[in-house]
């Protein structure tokens, strides 16, 4: 799999350079991460409070509702209150839900991100991404939190019934077999290039 991904992260590169996409400055980098670090902070703020509130009242089996019913709905109103026309989503290539799965400007940006940990031990604060003419994305990594691993861990030490569920809702799961601080994926802010032009936003 990772090598069709290499080779569509390529095809991407090869496309952007024969569309003539100009390169990403710093300084543009920085006007859309003023728009785009306020935006996926907010993402964050919301569902890991809505998560919190659900592990302390239902545990672990309320957390995985939660996030199995209602990620996908809060995602889209924090992006309805977002000043601009911003764009949210999380996306990993370990998916759970399929709506997260990444497409192959989001699979470019996986790779720069996963590149940088295994060639300087760290990921990057954030990286920013011309997809066409029109289109500017943000992206900041995710990592695997201590309380996500009810759902996310070993599958040997997650609650029985909470696999069971699992299996059912999202038979093509990819999202198990994570450590407490590894590397879970991205939230991408999308945003039209005209957002971010000098005296757009």
């Amino acid at each position: 799999m990772r090598t069709a991904v290499l080779l569509a992260a390529a095809a991407l590169v090869s496309s952007a350079c024969e569309q003539g996409l100009p390169e990403v400055t710093p300084e543009l980098g920085e006007r859309v991460a003023q728009i785009a670090e306020p935006a996926s902070a907010e993402l964050l703020r919301t569902l890991v409070g809505q998560l919190t509130a659900a592990l302390d009242e239902g545990g672990t089996s309320q957390a995985m509702e939660l996030c199995s019913n209602e990620a996908i709905p809060l995602t889209r109103m924090v992006e309805a209150g977002l000043e601009g026309p911003l764009s949210l989503k999380r996306t990993s290539f370990r998916y759970r839900n399929p709506e997260n799965a990444p497409d192959k400007a989001d699979e470019a940006a996986l790779l720069h991100f996963e590149r940088a940990i295994q060639d300087q031990g760290q990921a990057p604060a954030s990286y920013v991404q011309r997809v066409s003419t029109g289109e500017i994305r943000y992206y900041r990594p995710l990592f695997m939190g201590e309380v996500c691993l009810g759902c996310h861990g070993d599958l040997d030490t997650i609650d029985p019934q909470v696999r069971r569920v699992l299996s059912e809702r999202y038979p093509g799961d990819l999202a198990t077999g994570y450590e407490a601080g590894a590397f879970r994926g991205l939230v991408r802010v999308s945003m039209p290039e005209t957002l971010v032009e000098p005296g757009g936003a």
